[in-house]
């Protein structure tokens, strides 16, 4: 067995003996026994308030990167003489000076922290009409397994007033310390055309986000070369120890899921930092930059249900091409499709989420006069259908859209792909006596079942409420459900008392 196997088989294992642990991480950030478990609880929305800005000349004329001295209030506790800067590229341009930020506790102060944190960030979804992409996807990475930055929300007030709502997001240090135990290690950032595979020290491709660039650079000379021309039969063996592959195959199936065209769907390279981890002795990925997950744009190329789980766009992309040639690589990128359909993005579970922070979101939202979109324009990005919307005027799917239809897609080509998930967790639909059909569905539904006698179902919606009942005779069943909402419904399928299967279908 090869390195990479022993290694893979290792953390598969891993992965998915979490299955039980991962609803409690998906839909919680706030069980942390260690710095930042109050400033990054996402069960709440924060206040952060700060004082004497001049907001003509910070957000008009401040060069990003060029702290002021501020006094910030986090949820009641006053921290003074801080530092604040502008940052963001496109989300920089916001028209309403709703303009991502930047804190630093120790700027002007050494030493200075609030809940052990030293630094974090406040993003602005810019071109997100839902203002929730970035962190429904980073919730979704930790929950892969991935080193994820943690996120929650805030309602920001400058000099008294309310300036909106923000993505609370940890700063990468932060993370460095928190997983690494090493906040100053070396990390490289690529670019949009920086591939792992291609060593290059201009700025548009690699810069040194951290630590010593001459140490930096001969390492990662070294990586770019491995990971580019070692074979095929020494692949497997040589890779793991310089490069967490695992993880990377992992990124890019969330990526591919979640159409996040900021990424090698879109570029030659993927905006992403590699983390030398010393403590592997190996380069390590950080995912990064979610603003454009969930199909925010590129829809008139690719949408929800045209996307395949193996798109053509990786054809020649080094290195996630070599999933076409190494069957054992090709296997975990596929294994961790199947933990995002089964587990992670399961429909009625990803819905659950979705309807959580409309709830909790919805009136800080609405009142947010400097958001892009509209409050209608908000109701319906999170629900069912599409919206033209952004600087490119995309037609952007509405969040529940896109979870069903995503779901279907990938289920229908993991099975066309012949591929069986080793995490056992794949609906045993194939094996079911019982066919429901169409899914999605607008109108109606056929049930068709083999068998020698009648049956009875029942449809529940998310809440568990029973919303329609009735028989099922042997052969083909049509059943009107332009009575239900559009969302996703559990059908159980019984004999007499006891249940002989269910199913998950969509009404859109």
């Amino acid at each position: 067995m090869n390195t990479y196997s022993k290694m893979n088989l290792n953390v598969t294992g891993q992965i998915f003996g979490w299955t039980l642990q991962i609803s409690l991480l998906f839909f919680s950030n706030s069980n942390f026994s260690q710095s930042g478990e109050n400033l990054f609880n996402d069960q709440f929305i924060h206040e952060i308030r700060i004082e004497g800005i001049d907001t003509i000349s910070f957000f008009q004329y401040a060069n990003k990167g060029v702290y002021v001295m501020c006094d910030v209030d986090i949820d009641g506790q006053t921290i003074d003489s801080i530092g604040c800067t502008t940052k963001g590229n496109i989300s920089w341009a916001h028209p309403k000076n709703k303009k991502p930020l930047k804190f630093k506790l120790n700027e002007f102060v050494n030493g200075r922290k609030y809940d052990g944190i030293r630094e974090f960030y406040l993003h602005n979804s810019y071109e997100d009409p839902s203002l929730m992409r970035e962190k429904l996807t980073y919730d979704i990475c930790k929950a892969a397994g991935l080193h994820a930055l943690r996120t929650a929300f805030c309602k920001l007030f400058i000099n008294g007033n309310y300036w909106g709502l923000y993505t609370l997001v940890e700063a990468k240090d932060e993370l460095y310390k928190r997983d690494f135990g090493n906040k100053n290690a070396e990390v490289f950032e690529t670019m949009d055309f920086g591939s792992p595979c291609f060593y290059s020290q201009d700025p548009i491709y690699w810069e040194v986000e951290n630590g010593n660039p001459s140490v930096n650079w001969p390492r990662l000379n070294k990586l770019t070369s491995i990971l580019a021309n070692t074979p095929d039969n020494q692949y497997l063996d040589t890779i793991p120890k310089y490069f967490n592959m695992d993880d990377f195959l992992t990124y890019q199936a969330i990526n591919v899921y979640l159409l996040n065209f900021d990424s090698f769907l879109g570029y030659n390279g993927n905006q992403l930092y590699l983390f030398d981890s010393l403590i592997e002795n190996r380069f390590q990925v950080i995912p990064w930059d979610f603003n454009s997950s969930f199909g925010l744009w590129n829809t008139e190329n690719f949408n929800p249900s045209t996307l395949d789980a193996i798109p053509s766009v990786f054809n020649g992309k080094c290195p996630i091409n070599r999933i076409t040639t190494l069957s054992e690589l090709k296997t975990t990128y596929l294994n961790s499709l199947c933990l995002l359909n089964n587990v992670i993005c399961d429909s009625t579970k990803l819905n659950a989420k979705i309807t959580s922070l409309i709830e909790m979101l919805q009136p800080a939202i609405y009142s947010d006069n400097r958001k892009m979109p509209t409050n209608h324009e908000f109701d319906v990005a999170v629900g069912y259908g599409n919206l033209t919307f952004g600087s490119s005027m995309n037609n952007v799917p509405g969040l529940r859209s896109f979870v069903a239809n995503r779901w279907v897609k990938i289920k229908n080509d993991l099975s066309d792909l012949g591929f069986q998930c080793t995490n056992n967790l794949l609906d045993n639909e194939e094996e079911s006596s019982f066919v429901v059909y169409p899914n999605p569905a607008k109108t109606s539904i056929y049930l068709n079942f083999k068998g020698e006698k009648d049956f009875t179902y029942r449809i529940f919606n998310t809440n568990g409420q029973c919303v329609s009942e009735g028989e099922l005779k042997v052969g083909q069943n049509e059943t009107s459900i332009s009575h239900l909402q559009d969302g996703v419904y559990l059908i159980e399928f019984w004999d007499t008392s006891t249940r002989i299967d269910v199913q998950r279908f969509v009404k859109m």
